[in-house]
């Protein structure tokens, strides 16, 4: 019964997961095992290596053989656990006439037995699956006659519905070999040859007799049998070469995000209009996933009571937070953050305040960017005055609050008040990457001639830059926009 709702549970994820559309697959553990020649397959506590003659069954923590199977076989090939038994293919290859069962293995007595006699089916039996209600068995043909290998679909009954071909294009890949290992990832039936690391990807056809060909991608095993893993959601295959069983996962692709820096100066542009809808004309230009802002009002006198930050979110269809640090004329003044993603958890912080100056602040934000991953998201804006006291207590702040989160990858964005060499810089340098290598003039407006404003990662190997630009845009506020586009990567 554990077995059963075990596999049943793995089904429905891999089926509520969706298969993946291409990805890398990375090597994450390996196991000895001598009978690590045919397959491989897996359980919640033990793997189970697969050699022509027999299963060899190792707990999964330990790497320690605890059992081998007893019963005849001459030719096992992939195996798949259905009901608590691990289902082996099984045929007399290579006589002739081919004949093939399913050899089904108890996995506590570790007895194999018969559980389905084909007998002459055209072909040697290299995998069987369970799915939908339906049996799915390949039977491979070897040589010259590899081309005819084919797939088919049984009913509960054992009765044939359907049968299928394989594409040129993987047919092409095998040499003199055929297809030996076969698994369902989501709505995709993913199969692998006889020594190539790659995994095909096939989709069943409306009303063809050919399986469609959806794609291929390396995977850190020697083709042969695979199977899912029940633990990870990854892969189970073997090194025959080596002799190992090896476990992937999948390498997550990179996250592209498009980030954009910018004070509005409250909306008030260098014509002295206040134009919100200006300003998120400019926004909506670099369709960006991620959006700091500096100079919001909210509800204040001089920009009409308006709500401007409601009013951006609403302009530009993204969610949006605040973060106020200064009650001015009937309303606020502070930091806004605009996202396309959602934002889990936000809390502004006050910065230090030197000699009665304008409160300023820094607003954090957990973003989560995509299923299983979350970036911190800041936007601040550090005091103006000379000297630079408290734009570098701002850094050591920030650098501080960070240090205290730096498992977690994060953006920094804003308007810093300082150029690139200056101390404030460099201090925050020491946890800080600029997206910018050359510097990117942002002040004054009209004609820039120094950059102040930033827009950073940290740490610097999670993160990739693709681009980075200051935007032709020199009317709706006194400051430019800085633009990147960067990528998250494992």
């Amino acid at each position: 019964m554990k077995h059963f709702l075990m596999a049943l549970y793995c089904f429905c994820t891999l089926g509520i997961q969706a298969a993946e559309n291409a990805g890398t697959w990375k090597l994450v553990r390996t196991l000895a095992a001598p009978e690590a020649h045919q397959a491989a397959a897996a359980d919640q506590d033990f793997v189970y290596a697969i050699t022509s003659r027999g299963v060899a069954k190792y707990d999964r923590k330990s790497g320690k053989r605890v059992a081998t199977s007893e019963g005849a076989a001459k030719h096992l090939n992939s195996g798949f656990f259905w009901k608590g038994k691990l289902l082996c293919a099984h045929s007399n290859y290579p006589l002739k006439p081919e004949r093939s069962e399913i050899k089904a293995l108890d996995t506590d007595s570790m007895k194999l037995t018969t559980f389905k006699d084909f007998g002459s089916a055209g072909g040697s039996l290299t995998w069987v699956l369970h799915k939908d209600g339906f049996w799915w068995c390949n039977f491979a043909l070897y040589g010259a006659d590899n081309h005819k290998t084919f797939l088919v679909k049984y009913d509960e009954k054992w009765k044939e519905v359907a049968r299928w071909t394989y594409p040129a294009k993987v047919i092409s890949q095998l040499g003199r070999h055929s297809l030996s290992g076969g698994i369902w990832r989501g709505e995709e039936l993913w199969t692998t040859g006889h020594d190539d690391p790659v995994a095909f990807r096939l989709g069943l056809p409306k009303e063809a007799s050919e399986l469609e060909y959806l794609g291929q991608h390396p995977v850190p095993f020697t083709g042969q049998g695979l199977a899912n893993d029940p633990v990870t959601g990854g892969l189970v295959g073997i090194s025959r070469a080596k002799r190992q069983v090896i476990f992937a996962s999948a390498k997550a692709a990179p996250v592209r995000l498009r980030v954009l820096c910018y004070n509005i100066h409250h909306a008030e542009g260098v014509d002295g209009k206040l134009d919100v809808r200006r300003i998120a004309r400019v926004i909506l230009s670099v369709k960006p996933d991620l959006v700091a802002l500096q100079e919001m009002d909210q509800k204040t006198k001089r920009t009409q009571k308006a709500d401007q930050v409601a009013e951006l979110a609403r302009l530009t269809k993204m969610k949006s937070i605040f973060g106020a640090n200064i009650d001015f004329q009937g309303g606020h003044y502070g930091n806004a953050i605009l996202s396309r993603f959602p934002i889990t958890r936000h809390k502004n912080h006050h910065l230090p305040n030197v000699d009665m100056g304008e409160q300023r602040g820094v607003l954090e934000s957990m973003i989560k960017v995509s299923k299983d991953r979350n970036i911190l998201f800041l936007a601040t804006h550090f005091d103006h005055r000379r000297p630079d006291q408290e734009r570098r207590a701002s850094a050591i702040f920030i650098n501080k609050m960070m240090g205290e989160q730096k498992n977690i990858p994060a953006i920094l964005a804003g308007d810093l008040n300082d150029v690139p060499n200056s101390a404030t810089l460099k201090e925050i340098g020491k946890l800080w990457v600029r997206t910018n290598s050359e510097v990117t003039p942002t002040v004054p407006v009209t004609k820039p001639l120094r950059q102040i404003d930033y827009i950073l990662v940290r740490p610097k190997e999670r993160w990739k830059v693709v681009e980075t630009k200051i935007l032709d845009e020199a009317v709706a506020s006194d400051h430019r926009a800085v633009f990147a586009v960067i990528e998250l990567i494992d």
